[in-house]
């Protein structure tokens, strides 16, 4: 069975470069584009990939996203609060460059004030991938619709990673990730 992953189209806060965890944010005409795109090649796909479940973060901008290839692959997505990103908590809605948050960010056992941690969103990711790996025994794969640090931590599950190489690692938007179960 292969899992395959994919951020969601570029948002209004990817744009002006805020830290947009579990705050909403509008996808952007180019994340529109990105998430026609995407779909379009999943369809073109269709048979190789055999995507038969879509889960879906509930947050607004992965659902917007999810809504291109629902309609080309005929699937309803399952929302699933365990594909949310990250809790920025106090730092929901800020610049992404201010130090506390690239300090925090740069060690994964720190927990964001008022948010989480990068270890909380691995142990949300690692108990999604346990699930559908023990309940989608079926011939069909998996898509999940999710954002960059949740995409992350789901990375690390199949790839051990060291710290220095994690926070090099970029996630682009509508970038479509394939990994087997």
């Amino acid at each position: 069975m292969k899992l395959f992953v994919v951020r969601h189209g570029e948002t209004d806060g990817n744009v002006k470069e805020l830290a947009c965890g579990i705050s909403e944010s509008t996808l952007t005409e180019k994340g529109r584009m990105q998430a026609q795109a995407l779909a379009n090649r999943l369809n073109e796909d269709r048979e190789k990939n055999n995507i038969t479940t879509i889960y879906v973060s509930p947050l607004k901008r992965a659902r917007d996203t999810a809504v291109y290839i629902e309609r080309v692959l005929q699937l309803t997505a399952i929302q699933d609060t365990r594909l949310k990103e990250i809790n920025f908590g106090d730092f929901e809605g800020k610049p992404w460059n201010n130090p506390e948050i690239l300090y925090i960010h740069k060690n994964p056992f720190l927990k964001f004030p008022g948010g989480e941690s990068f270890a909380q969103v691995a142990h949300r990711a690692y108990s999604m991938i346990e699930e559908v790996k023990r309940e989608h025994t079926s011939n069909g794969n998996v898509l999940f619709v999710c954002h960059g640090v949740l995409t992350a931590a789901i990375y690390t599950y199949f790839k051990p990673f060291s710290a220095e190489e994690l926070l090099r690692l970029e996630i682009k938007n509508c970038q479509l990730l394939e990994f087997d179960l």
